[in-house]
């Protein structure tokens, strides 16, 4: 099967990753699983787009929330509706009820996640269901560097210098599960790096699922209203 790598992005913002089993893959496996065309979908930073496009070319409606002004523009040209703005400050109540709230990367860049995930939880419909995808802090890399006495922040990954929250699988469930949702599924983007082989990412994934907590790069969760 012939990968594509990448797709445009505005400037500056991450770029659509195709390999298979790679976390943009698994949030979209994720969205489409729990929807119908048609459906309405709101993803809480949007960017560019990059991760819409995919939706709204499998038959969704997405409406998003984007901080920055030039992704925002970037990312009208696939959504219905984006809003320009803070989550932490946006009147989300406004919103209408959706069939799947999507955070793709987004919460560990927030003060307090879990108060943007309670005031969005009474718009998901009863039979939504939200999709959350954030970097697992006990990743082996990372514990190996704790151990040898490192902890430097980066310009992109786990360590990204705009994160401003850390999460491991079990408190990201907390998170979650203290926002009013019941999480049914979790799963873990086990990335190889340079490799691209739709059977050697299916082994890695199937390989790292054993034990996510310690060999996911990132977490892919799927959660229902409780």
């Amino acid at each position: 099967m012939a990968v594509q790598t990448e797709a445009p992005a505005a400037p500056g913002y991450v770029q659509l990753r195709r390999q298979p089993y790679r976390g943009h893959q698994l949030i979209i496996d994720a969205v489409l699983r729990n929807s119908r065309p048609g459906d309405r979908v709101f993803d809480g930073g949007v960017s560019s787009g990059y991760l819409a496009k995919e939706l709204v070319d499998a038959g969704l409606v997405v409406d998003g929330a984007e901080l920055d002004n030039a992704a925002a523009e970037e990312a009208r040209q696939v959504c219905s509706t984006v809003i320009v703005g803070d989550l932490q400050q946006l009147d989300l109540s406004t919103l209408p009820r959706y069939d799947v709230v999507l955070f793709g990367d987004t919460l560990e860049h927030l003060p307090d996640p879990g108060a943007v995930l309670a005031r969005l939880q009474p718009q998901v419909k009863p039979e939504g269901a939200l999709v959350v995808s954030i970097p697992n802090v006990a990743n082996w890399a990372i514990r190996l560097s704790l151990l040898a006495g490192r902890f430097r922040y980066t310009d992109r990954g786990i360590l990204d210098r705009t994160h401003l929250r850390f999460f491991t699988r079990r408190t990201l469930i907390e998170l979650i599960e203290g926002a009013g949702f019941r999480v049914v599924a979790l799963e873990g983007s086990v990335p190889l790096p340079g490799i691209s082989a739709e059977w050697l990412c299916r082994l890695a994934h199937r390989v790292g699922n054993w034990r996510p907590s310690l060999f996911a790069y990132t977490f892919v969760v799927t959660a229902v209203p409780a």
